[in-house]
């Protein structure tokens, strides 16, 4: 900061010197720290007492700094300044002081606080004041803070300022009326009288305040004559300013009735906005002939001679996305028989070029054109539409990346929608088929396959706009595959059909038993994203079942076996609740949703209660058939233990790789790891005679006594020569890019210069992801180092986010690390990490994503 004190707009000396401290700052935490310091000052400040109104309101202003800059840390509650706030509402003898005050409980103040009694008769006094300024800042603060309790003191005054003189009040008293009532329409009906009144008394005129209330009302219907005789009027003002009036009248229109004889005054405001493009006008013209039927303006047309349609043509071909998008929309609002011939003796407006510009919109790159120009097709013809959702299927390309196969699949998922409408089972039917194509042989094995998480966001959020009848069939049709022991199903479809059936497994007339046994012999077929939603999916249906067969429990206990701690995890889980119908049926109840995310939460809220039941030990024969009496409680083995708060203070962790960071103590890496560098470190001292010598039977003899014959190597890595100091742990020294493969495998380039951390993970903003990992930090680098990608690495010990770990890691088809993956890692207890991820990149990132989530 090298403004100086005059110029910088502080309120003063220690305004200033906070600023500049904070700016000057080494790290996040550290100007996190400065504010919370600022805080408890002012706190302490605060309650001495005798502070002026100068002072407060500098003091205020400081809070609302420090408290929306914190960046890691929450500012903790506020409310010891709300007695100062409101008092300088009260006592401040200018506008400003009294904004602050204002503005200070606006942010900080909850709903119903005890003091906001304190503020009524403040704001009361303001709304009789005789200042214009005074009254629209009372009436700003009922608007941003209504409160029940203030009702009755405002409510005859707002109704007195419905006929003020002033615009600026009579808006904000509409709004502040409308805000502290509109829970209760029938105390309304002041307002409703007041807008349309004015609107009346008002005429030829418009008061475009009223006019704005009377639209959020939906009272427009009732004055509809009078809006229809105001168009006419304000579109023939001269200059700008009959512009905003008319696009406010047309607003209103659209909620009451057009008259018939404005058709023709509407066709003429499209005829004047389309060159140049008045957009807004525009597009407000065209939604309200949406509303009039296509016989009367196929008769205005003939009459003037002017299609709607020949006016915007020329949109059709800008290489403007905003004008492509302005005249599909503005096509899609009006009946197919007014401009594509599909009536007997009507003629298409368009030329047969202009048809295939507007076909040629099927691959825009915005999503709503795509849509939007859909729905015009089939409005025209339903074929086309058919034509080419056949055209993509029969044509979908293979070695896609992962975010290419989503937008082509996210195509074809918008062509379903517009088909099958509200029709559940049809949808059903054509989601297989999609993903018979998509996910099918030709893309390769199930488990090789990752999930499109765009295509399960969507079809899942598409599914929830049904009715409850078309729900329940559309998921019925879906879970019969799942019992079909020979029909594939892909990963993505798979996950969908997990989440629904958790849902509306209560609901369907399939067996829960079927369908348990039905996913849980598909597990073997998925990879760790997909078996953990089917896992979970199996613990909800299980309270459904009585009794749940001894197969389904074998091929859990045989999934166990083999997979990650998760994984493990998630089939502990199962296998401790599918015997427990009755606490199952307390959780789902206490569970704010039946989807499957909001039942897990209530499953994880139940596992983080002591109380709760301890999961099976699935190392144990007993575990398919219980647990025998004499058995011992395991542990809980919870997989998402709440067991982390909000980031604190960091605290400094040894390093990993930086020079000057202190040596980690034997056993930090795992023994495979540590056994292969001290001996290879010793044979670089020139240990090798040591460890060259023959192993004897009887040491093979004693060390097969003790365990496995790997057992001996961790001695062997320990032979120290003689000029080796005692003490000294030889793999401690070891770098961390050779702790699985040896350094000439692990591909590390670095642009030059290298990539600052903070500058990446702040360019990232937009794409956060956070979890724990159940390994540590170790074991996370070295996996991704798997991964064949650039990657650097940064001590715990070195800014920027001292106490996490930070990697970034750069994809092998991009250039830089800037456009990769930055990764910050905080070591727990338990071998366990906290990990927060930022990517742009959709393949890299969900790459690192199911590495992460399969440990």
């Amino acid at each position: 900061m090298d403004v100086t004190f005059i110029n910088s707009g502080a309120l003063s000396r220690a305004h200033y010197s906070l600023v500049r401290k904070v700016e000057s700052a080494q790290s996040p935490q550290a100007a996190d720290q400065i504010h919370l310091n600022e805080i408890d000052g002012i706190r302490r400040h605060f309650a001495v007492g005798g502070v002026s109104l100068k002072e407060c309101r500098e003091k205020l202003i400081m809070l609302l700094y420090c408290s929306m800059n914190l960046t890691h840390v929450h500012p903790g509650e506020l409310a010891f300044a709300l007695p100062q706030a409101v008092n300088l509402a009260e006592m401040g003898q200018t506008l400003r002081d009294k904004q602050l005050g204002f503005v200070f409980c606006t942010e900080v103040m909850p709903p119903n606080h005890e003091l906001q009694l304190m503020l009524v008769n403040t704001i009361r006094k303001d709304l009789e004041s005789s200042s214009t300024a005074r009254v629209c800042l009372a009436l700003s603060v009922l608007i941003q803070m209504p409160n029940d309790e203030v009702i009755p003191a405002v409510q005859s005054h707002l109704q007195a300022l419905f006929m003020h003189k002033s615009i600026l009040v009579r808006r904000r008293a509409y709004l502040a009326y409308h805000s502290l009532l509109h829970n209760d329409p029938s105390r309304l009906t002041p307002l409703e009288d007041a807008v349309v009144l004015r609107i009346q008394r008002t005429l030829p005129s418009i008061d475009s305040s009223a006019m704005a209330a009377a639209i959020k009302l939906n009272q427009v219907d009732s004055i509809n004559d009078e809006i229809n005789a105001l168009l006419p009027i304000v579109w023939q003002r001269p200059g700008r300013q009959s512009q905003p009036l008319t696009l406010l009248v047309l607003r209103a229109l659209r909620k009451a009735k057009l008259s018939i004889p404005n058709v023709s005054i509407v066709l003429d405001i499209i005829k004047r906005t389309s060159s140049p493009p008045m957009r807004v006008l525009l597009r407000e013209a065209f939604l309200v002939l949406s509303s009039v039927s296509a016989d009367a303006i196929q008769e205005c047309q003939i009459q003037q001679s002017l299609s709607p349609v020949a006016c915007i043509r020329r949109l059709l071909t800008s290489q403007d996305a905003n004008d492509q998008y302005l005249f599909v929309s503005c096509l899609d609002c009006l009946s197919p028989t007014l401009w594509a011939g599909t009536l007997p003796g009507t003629i298409a407006v368009l030329d047969e070029w202009e048809v295939q510009e507007v076909m040629k919109l099927l691959d825009s790159h915005d999503r709503l054109v795509r849509k939007i120009t859909l729905r015009v097709l089939q409005a025209v013809d339903s074929s086309l539409v058919e034509a080419y959702s056949t055209q993509l299927l029969c044509n979908f390309p293979t070695g896609l990346t992962l975010s290419d196969k989503g937008e082509y699949v996210s195509r074809l998922l918008d062509v379903g929608e517009l088909q099958h409408g509200n029709d559940g089972e049809q949808y059903a039917s054509y989601l297989k088929d999609l993903f018979a194509v998509a996910e099918g042989d030709t893309q390769g094995r199930t488990e090789d396959i990752p999930v499109l998480e765009v295509g399960v966001e969507m079809i899942l959020t598409y599914i929830r706009e049904y009715d409850i009848t078309s729900r329940v069939s559309c998921v019925t049709a879906l879970a019969v595959s799942v019992t079909e022991l020979d029909a594939r199903i892909g990963p993505t479809l798979m996950v969908v059909t997990s989440a629904l059936v958790c849902e509306y497994c209560g609901k369907m007339a399939i067996s829960p038993l079927a369908l348990l046994h039905g996913i849980a012999s598909r597990l073997v077929s998925y990879g760790v994203t997909v078996q953990d939603a089917c896992l979970l999916s199996m613990v909800r249906m299980s309270a459904e079942c009585d009794q749940i067969p001894h197969t389904v429990s074998e091929l859990v206990t045989e999934i166990s076996q083999f997979s990650g701690k998760r994984i493990r995890n998630r089939c502990s889980l199962f296998l401790t609740y599918c015997g427990q119908r009755d606490v199952l049926t307390g959780i789902i109840a206490k569970a704010s949703s039946s989807s499957l995310p909001d039942f897990f939460a209530a499953l994880t809220t139940y596992e983080s209660n002591p109380g709760a039941s301890a999961p099976v030990d699935l190392k144990s024969p007993s575990a398919v058939y219980g647990l025998s009496p004499g058995s011992p409680p395991r542990a809980s083995l919870s997989p998402r233990k709440l067991r982390y708060e909000a980031y604190g203070t960091p605290q400094a962790v040894p390093s990993l790789r930086h020079p000057l960071s202190p040596r980690r103590n034997e056993g930090t890496f795992s023994s495979s790891g540590s056994r292969t560098r001290s001996s290879s470190r010793a044979s670089e001292r020139g240990m090798s005679s040591e460890l060259a010598r023959t192993i004897t039977p009887g040491e093979l003899t004693i060390a097969a006594a003790h365990g496995p014959l790997q057992d001996l190597l961790p001695e062997l890595g320990h032979v120290r020569s003689s000029n080796t100091p005692p003490n000294e742990d030889l793999a401690s020294r070891v770098d961390l890019i050779s702790l699985d493969t040896a350094f000439s495998e692990v591909p590390v380039t670095f642009p030059t210069p290298e990539p600052d951390f903070e500058e990446v993970w702040d360019a990232m903003e937009n794409s956060n992801f956070r979890g724990w990992c159940e390994s540590s930090m170790d074991n996370v680098v070295r996996l991704l180092q798997s991964l064949q990608h650039s990657m650097r690495v940064i001590a715990v010990d070195q800014p920027p986010f001292e106490g996490e770990l930070k990697v970034l890691v750069a994809n092998s088809s991009l250039v830089g690390l800037k456009q990769g993956a930055a990764l910050r890692l905080r070591e727990s207890e338990e071998e366990s990490c906290l990990w927060r991820l930022r990517c742009d990149d959709l393949e890299l990132r969900t790459t690192i994503k199911r590495l992460l989530e399969g440990l």
